[in-house]
């Protein structure tokens, strides 16, 4: 078997398969090196399934709630390998997106072994060597896990183990403050466990706005999370079928023992780079372990690129589809493309859910573009109050021309209504051409109009009015 390629991927996650397909759509001859389950974290252990889960939780909270909004319902006790079974038929119906035959018939080699560089254009995988003109490291990444005295002998939980739980657990113990910690956290307090979560920081969604943090804190203790703020696990222990950990509180250096049946860590992600070989084939890695490439995505060797979790510097699933496909252009292509952060959207799939694009307040004036800011609350949009739904708001972030740079939102269907936002940034589109789109009544995005509207109110000057009122109100 000729074993040159053009282009050698190493990785089936969301960035390996976006630049397989994409080199191979081209032409070129692409080898596909995964040594774990194709389609990797987002498919197998993170979006896929914590958004499945997710749904169940928050529907079985919304039947909890329904004497809200004029019935009488009531909910038997959550049977957790059912909601588990769903979320693992969910997983099944959308493999065969990311399956083995499906990327072997768009002429993609794909090889189902653990790749590592023997030097800067040649690969082993399994029992074959590989050379590469071009290699693309697409690794991905894994659960941050700490040393910690008696931490492998109690059975912790990760993302990575979560999804095989079958009971319910009596006290979910939660380490960590991210979006993995927020979005499970809910979905395990709302189908019925208690939840605990630790964190060593005072502050929730420290990445979004600080309006975020306040509205979620109170949210989610509504829902019955208890949150203990300032404190650091010290050690691990096991009794049977409970667990405890030992806190220290800071700065009080006051110590407690917390117990539970189950012990999640959500303390993030790190870069799977460790055994790659990447150190012999030159390429350089940060102290974090991320591989460190430039603006158009290539590493100390310019002609292997990296993307993805393994890159960063933002773990998401769509951002490593963007810096795929920028990769693939920049693999045939002499006048590069480079990356540009300066639109990134997230979402956090809480209920409500948390939405941002683009530059926060406080990004925006570190840069030197804020011109001001607008917010909006939802309890001021009819569909909100119609849906129970007016807790959240908009928050707008304008440069020094009213172009809108930046976007939270934080409702239910935020993930979908901050697309919105992220076209007016990419655009570069001005508040008041909110003004210019005919809303359908009742919908939340009427919000955008709203905020618009304020903004235009609000920049008003008084001799402008009186000015307005002499030529037009006699």
């Amino acid at each position: 078997m000729d074993d040159q390629y053009h282009v050698i991927v190493i990785g089936g996650g969301s960035a390996g398969l976006v630049t397989a397909g994409g080199a191979a759509a081209l032409g070129a001859k692409v080898a596909l090196i995964e040594g774990n389950e194709m389609g990797g974290d987002c498919l197998n252990t993170g979006c896929v399934p914590s958004k499945a889960l997710l749904a169940s939780a928050h529907l079985a909270n919304w039947i909890r709630q329904s004497e809200k909004m004029g019935l009488d319902g009531s909910l038997a006790p959550v049977n957790l390998e059912k909601v588990m079974n769903r979320v693992h038929r969910v997983i099944e119906e959308i493999a065969p997106h990311d399956s083995v035959e499906r990327f072997q018939s768009m002429g993609v080699e794909v090889i189902q072994s653990h790749g590592r560089l023997l030097d800067a254009y040649t690969v082993q995988a399994g029992d074959r060597v590989l050379t590469g003109k071009r290699i693309v490291i697409t690794a991905g990444s894994g659960p941050q896990v700490p040393k910690l005295e008696g931490l492998d002998k109690v059975g912790y939980l990760t993302n990575e183990t979560l999804f095989s739980l079958e009971k319910l657990p009596e006290h979910l113990m939660i380490w960590g403050a991210g979006p993995i910690a927020m979005e499970i956290g809910q979905a395990f307090v709302q189908l019925g466990s208690r939840v605990t979560v630790i964190l060593r920081g005072h502050e929730l969604f420290k990445k979004d706005e600080p309006e975020v943090g306040e509205i979620m804190a109170r949210k989610l203790e509504a829902d019955g999370i208890r949150f203990l703020y300032g404190c650091d696990i010290t050690g691990v222990s096991r009794e049977g079928s409970r667990i405890s950990l030992a806190l220290k509180e800071t700065p009080k250096d006051t110590s407690s023992v917390l117990e539970g049946d189950a012990f999640l860590i959500a303390l993030g992600r790190r870069p799977a780079s460790a055994g790659m070989g990447l150190e012999v084939a030159g390429v350089k890695t940060d102290r974090r372990g991320f591989v460190v490439v430039n603006e158009t995505l290539q590493t100390s060797q310019s002609h292997i690129y990296a993307c993805g979790d393994i890159a960063g510097p933002h773990q998401f699933t769509h951002m490593a589809g963007y810096q795929a496909g920028i990769v693939v252009r920049n693999l045939f292509l002499s006048l590069k493309k480079k990356v540009d952060y300066r639109h990134v959207v997230w979402t956090t799939y809480t209920s409500p859910q948390v939405a941002h694009a683009g530059y926060a307040e406080k990004t925006a004036k570190e840069a030197g573009l804020l011109g001001s800011v607008i917010t909006h609350p939802f309890r001021e949009v009819d569909r909100a109050i119609i849906e129970n739904d007016r807790e959240g708001l908009l928050k707008l972030v304008l440069d020094r021309k009213k172009r809108v740079i930046g976007a939270t939102l934080v409702c239910e269907q935020a993930g979908e209504m901050i697309s919105l936002a992220s076209l007016a940034i990419v655009k570069k589109l001005k508040v008041s051409d909110f003004m210019n789109i005919i809303y359908a009544y009742p919908t939340k995005s009427e919000i955008f109009g709203g905020a618009a509207l304020t903004q235009l109110k609000d920049s008003f000057k008084p001799w402008q009015k009186k000015l307005f009122q002499w030529l037009f109100l006699p």
